[in-house]
């Protein structure tokens, strides 16, 4: 049972990525991230429906209902995988406009709290910390291997989606 649990996790998570991937080539100049909630939402009734194809037989309704929920949150992990590596700077910048006096900021006094060093500084203690990469003693940043896993596959999805620019 776990064996075929795992194919019908795997295979409703291909269908997603492969749909998305279709969508967004189709529509180069469309919001990747709407696509892919709106290919997670629109395809939801189908993993509903997948059960004899995914397990062989009929589920019983709690089993369709957790294929569905299972559905939609393999579309969450996919948008989240998407998105994190650009948005964390986006809630930064929520976050720091929140805290400050008034509720308001000037770009000057933003940068003065949450500049590029100390983004890039913050993310590479992160990294090192996470044994992802290492930064020598003359700055030099080289990537470790699980680093290198990472970076491949965030890479690989950002090119498989037409993700240039989070901007």
């Amino acid at each position: 049972m776990l064996l075929r649990l795992t194919f019908a996790i795997l295979t409703l998570f291909a269908v997603q990525a492969l749909l998305v991937a279709v969508v967004s080539a189709v529509r180069p100049r469309g919001n990747v991230y709407i696509i892919i909630v709106a290919v997670a939402f629109a395809t939801a009734p189908f993993a509903a429906l997948a059960d004899r194809l995914l397990f062989g037989r009929p589920l019983a309704p709690d089993g369709r209902l957790f294929l569905v929920l299972t559905h939609l949150a393999l579309g969450g992990f996919l948008f989240h995988f998407m998105t994190l590596p650009d948005r964390s700077v986006t809630l930064r910048i929520l976050v720091e406009v929140l805290l400050a006096p008034g509720r308001a900021l000037s770009l000057d006094d933003l940068t003065a709290r949450y500049g590029v060093r100390t983004m890039i500084g913050s993310r590479l203690d992160q990294l090192r910390d996470g044994r992802c990469l290492t930064i020598a003693s003359d700055g030099a940043i080289t990537l470790l291997p699980r680093g290198l896993s990472f970076g491949r596959a965030v890479t690989a999805g950002r090119r498989l989606f037409r993700i240039t620019s989070a901007n």
